[in-house]
């Protein structure tokens, strides 16, 4: 049997191939993923105030969680990112909006990858290390953004872990939740890999 490459044929297959590839699948729910984190972020009620500098975000972690799981480490990242610069630029989100999401979506990202290669079953469990990422990452990077004594400080560092864990734990267990509303819509990051 003759094989066809892609070049053969017809355009309207093209297209139904293209849609099919699991990297589109991924960039595309990456995109819809920062749209729908900039909408929640107009919705969180605590965008609106300052908090030391810091605008706490819940669903920003939610997004995170579940981007590391769906979409994979380098997806997420960019739908941290790209949340972050959108946010910031709209100003409903501070400078550490670029430490927290990233460094969480670093973490949850590099678990999931590592579950899925030797645990399967639990890479849903992975959207709930963003903490680990955002609290210990982002928490003491924006003590040497915005240190609160002049300089950075173990106290500043602390103030900083504990008002990043004000956001990212209650986003990380939204994520997990949301994660397991998917599954019993038949979606899960099988479907993306």
């Amino acid at each position: 049997m003759e094989e066809i490459n892609s070049n053969q044929l017809p355009d309207e297959q093209k297209d139904k191939k293209l849609f099919k590839t699991n990297k589109n699948k991924r960039i595309a729910t990456s995109a819809v993923f920062v749209g729908v984190g900039l909408i929640l972020s107009y919705l969180n009620v605590f965008a609106y105030f300052e908090i030391f500098g810091s605008k706490i975000n819940p669903y920003a972690h939610m997004i995170n969680g579940m981007m590391g799981v769906l979409v994979g480490l380098s997806l997420a990242c960019t739908t941290a990112l790209a949340i972050a610069v959108l946010r910031f630029s709209l100003g409903i989100g501070s400078i550490l909006a670029f430490p927290g999401g990233i460094s969480g979506a670093l973490i949850t990202g590099t678990v999931s990858y590592m579950l899925r290669k030797k645990k399967p079953k639990y890479v849903d469990y992975a959207s709930l290390t963003d903490p680990i990422g955002t609290i210990f990452i982002g928490g003491t990077i924006s003590d040497f953004l915005l240190p609160l004594y002049g300089v950075p400080t173990f106290e500043g560092i602390l103030f900083w872990w504990g008002l990043f864990a004000l956001s990212c734990i209650p986003g990380a267990i939204l994520g997990f939740l949301m994660l397991k509303v998917l599954k019993k819509a038949g979606i899960t990051w099988k479907d993306f890999f």
